[in-house]
């Protein structure tokens, strides 16, 4: 048990991972595990992630990881009224670094 409480002590140590919030970290990790099912994000996904928290908050959360280079959010083609959530090439990288 001690070994993977240092190892992911050690991880969230690492930049950029050391930058986010409890909060914030939750919903990247989340946020990616529905990409995975999925294959596509958009913000009304963030929104649904964050149970018991408004949308509010969690637009802000996602504003944060856009801030700090982890996701970007862009208008989708067919419909203007939505946003489409993509990672970025730092985020890709802390993935392929957390996965062996």
């Amino acid at each position: 048990m001690q070994r993977l409480l240092n190892f992911l002590v050690s991880i969230r140590r690492l930049p950029p991972l050391s930058e986010l919030s409890g909060d914030e970290e939750r919903m990247l990790f989340e946020l990616r595990e529905l990409w995975e099912q999925r294959g596509t994000l958009t913000v009304a996904d963030a929104y649904d992630l964050a149970k018991g928290t408004s949308s509010i908050t969690s637009y802000r959360r996602l504003v944060a990881l856009k801030d700090k280079g982890l996701v970007d959010i862009t208008v989708m083609e067919d419909d203007r009224r939505k946003r489409k959530v993509h990672f970025t090439d730092t985020a890709e990288e802390l993935f392929s670094r957390l996965v062996p």
